[in-house]
């Protein structure tokens, strides 16, 4: 299969390896660089669902904690 890289540098996957990879919209990959070759590999998410008793003791943790925290700014990401 022949695919084209956009102005934009996007490309555009099949949809007959969209539906035999079971990806759909907002799939995530790693992107690698292997010799001459782009290598892009699905990654797998998996939805974290809470307990009510999860969720309570979230909450009592923000509570505690949103008066201390530190805005990031654009200067803060720069550093990392």
């Amino acid at each position: 299969m022949t695919i084209t890289l956009t102005g934009k540098n996007q490309i555009t996957i099949p949809k007959k390896l969209i539906t035999a990879m079971h990806l759909a919209e907002g799939a995530l990959f790693d992107i690698q660089l292997k010799g001459n070759r782009l290598e892009l590999i699905p990654l797998e998410t998996v939805e974290k669902v809470f307990s009510d008793a999860e969720y309570i003791r979230l909450e009592n943790i923000y509570q505690k904690e949103k008066h201390s925290a530190k805005k990031v700014t654009a200067k803060d990401i720069d550093k990392l």
